[in-house]
């Protein structure tokens, strides 16, 4: 197998591993058995205890008693709404947490307001944002705790204002402050836990899960208009950047909080967030419950993802709830911008994403936007093109002197030491008419670099979700419902084979054909904007093959140019 014909092989098994693999490990790979759910204790017995100054050993050797004087809690049950201009609450008194927090700005794909709270889960796992104790007793009496709620009168509020939440008990004492502002995804949250009039170390809970139901966070790789919320997990950031752990794939572990900026429960397009304010974060462990689920007379465990949150005490920490948007991230805090996932490609995607959005703005259409952008990219890479279509017509004419010298050595043994002969006569040929073997193949591996980061940048930014294009598609980030895209798409290629010249043996050109089916197949569940911009990649692809052989044979046609004869100077 010659060296051309080595590296299309290796590129159509490069592409397919990474198209493939990711459905072929979700097949093949069970769910992981439960995980035995490590102590609490074990934690905190983990982790280097913090040196306390001396105002604060003075303040809680000052505190009384063990048993708290204040009478217990007597509270009913209660919800109240609260709204801003982007946001749509509904807090209870019981564990004082969240029960939904919709986006104003954001419909589902029902047309109703996106929830960001799963409002289905089961039963013995801890809700979002719940305040969660090491005393494993004493954290289940918090769960069914009855709040005292201090809030501006009515059951629906409009912000700024402020939710106080009390609880007492014989030994508890625990108080959480809300702060919702007038409009924003930021709330400002503070904490007072205190056990036995010392204050007492406590987490705040991430996940287990985001969306309304966790039905819509279970999504594969590439399906990337499957959900909202799809790939979710857990997104933390350190000093040396974004750490993530995946649903699914998580082994429960410690996060020292040295150097611990955020922890977060992240998706594709939607995240809330726990940043340290004032108090700061102490650390965090990153778990795997399991919720084991009848399915047909059959038990299935799905695998979510939760963090619990170490608060130090006292101060404030700041609370994000909404979409993954570059400047309202950036804006908040310029390390958010790391949740946004562009992979190994993101010093291709940001240039890419930005170019983007200044042709959005000029034209106001996120579609013809992603044609005109492929357009650019498509003139970048006009001299790789050209290079890759005069290689492979130069391949194409030296086919049959290839073939001849191939056929005199094809009854020799594959081992017999001759055939380096034959190698030798092709090198020789092939330097004989300035052709580099490689050349049709190596302009194509530096478009991949490109063709990932667009998938990337589609596949990642918030800005093409419920985008509209033209007819029937309405929202880029989704699949064309009449899948007419990819299947144009992969009619193109198909095409743009046609009108390429033809190089290497029969088996090698069947093989390449084979690429405009497996493409189809793939694109007819990715987002439109992807399929589209694979399509108008080829489009434009063929325009210019077809001006450059038109441009090649009227060149021929006109033959070989006549040198101007110059005029003989006379001799003196």
């Amino acid at each position: 197998m010659d060296t051309e014909r080595r590296l299309l092989l290796a590129l159509f098994l490069s592409t397919a591993v990474l198209l493939f693999a990711p459905y072929l490990l979700s097949w093949l790979s069970p769910p992981p058995p439960p995980q035995p759910e490590v102590p609490i204790e074990e934690m905190v017995a983990a982790e280097p205890a913090a040196e306390e100054s001396p105002e604060v050993m003075s303040a809680q050797e000052e505190v009384e008693p063990a048993v708290s004087a204040q009478p217990a809690t007597q509270a009913t049950p209660r919800t109240v709404e609260v709204v801003n201009e982007q946001l749509q609450m509904r807090w209870t008194n019981v564990g004082a947490r969240p029960e939904s927090v919709q986006l104003r700005d954001y419909l589902s794909r029902d047309g109703t307001e996106l929830e960001l709270i799963p409002q289905v889960l089961p039963p013995g796992i801890d809700r979002p944002l719940a305040i969660r104790l090491d005393d494993a007793d004493l954290n289940e009496e918090l769960k069914g705790a009855v709040f005292e709620l201090e809030a501006p009168p009515g059951d629906r509020i409009v912000g700024p204002a402020e939710l106080v939440f009390r609880y007492r008990s014989a030994l508890l004492d625990v108080v959480r402050r809300v702060r919702i502002p007038a409009s924003g995804y930021l709330l400002e949250v503070e904490h007072q836990v205190r056990l036995a009039g010392r204050r007492s170390p406590f987490s705040v809970v991430l996940g287990p899960a985001i969306g309304r139901s966790v039905d819509q966070v279970e999504a594969g790789f590439f399906a990337v208009g499957a959900g909202d919320f799809a790939f979710p997990g857990i997104t933390l950031f350190r000093d040396d950047g974004a750490e993530r752990f995946y649903a699914g794939d998580v082994d429960p572990q410690v996060v020292p909080g040295a150097g611990l900026r955020w922890v977060a429960f992240d998706s594709q397009y939607f995240s809330y967030v726990l940043l340290g304010g004032e108090a700061g974060i102490d650390g965090a462990r990153v778990d795997a419950p399991f919720w084991p689920e009848p399915e047909g007379g059959e038990t299935t465990v799905r695998a979510l993802a939760s963090a619990a949150v170490r608060i130090a005490q006292p101060g404030e920490v700041w609370i994000f709830f909404g979409p993954k948007d570059l400047e309202e991230l950036r804006a908040i805090d310029p390390t958010l911008g790391e949740l946004v996932d562009y992979g190994w490609f993101a010093i291709l995607v940001k240039p890419l994403l930005f170019v983007l959005k200044q042709i959005y703005s000029l034209i106001g259409n996120y579609g013809w936007a992603i044609i005109l952008l492929t357009f650019l990219i498509n003139l970048a890479l006009f001299p790789v093109r050209y290079k890759q279509m005069s290689s492979m017509k130069k391949m194409s004419e030296l086919q049959p002197k290839l073939k001849a010298i191939q056929n005199r050595y094809a009854k020799l043994p594959r081992d017999d030491p001759k055939r380096q002969d034959m190698n030798r006569e092709v090198m020789a040929l092939y330097q004989q008419h300035g052709v580099n073997p490689l050349g049709g193949c190596l302009p194509l591996l530096l478009q991949m670099p490109f063709l990932f980061a667009f998938y990337r940048m589609l596949a990642s930014s918030i800005e093409l979700r419920g985008a509209p294009f033209m007819l029937w598609i309405n929202d880029l980030s989704r699949p064309d419902p009449y899948y007419v895209t990819p299947i144009v798409m992969g009619a193109t290629m198909v095409a743009q084979q046609q009108m390429t010249p033809a190089t290497g043996d029969p088996a090698q050109r069947r093989m390449m054909m084979l690429m405009p089916i497996v493409f189809t197949f793939l694109f007819l569940s990715v987002s439109s904007g992807l399929a589209l911009y694979f399509l108008f990649s080829n489009v434009f692809g063929m325009l210019l093959q077809w001006g450059m052989q038109k441009f090649q044979a009227e060149k021929e046609e006109a033959g070989p140019s006549t040198p101007k004869k110059q005029k003989k100077r006379k001799r003196k």
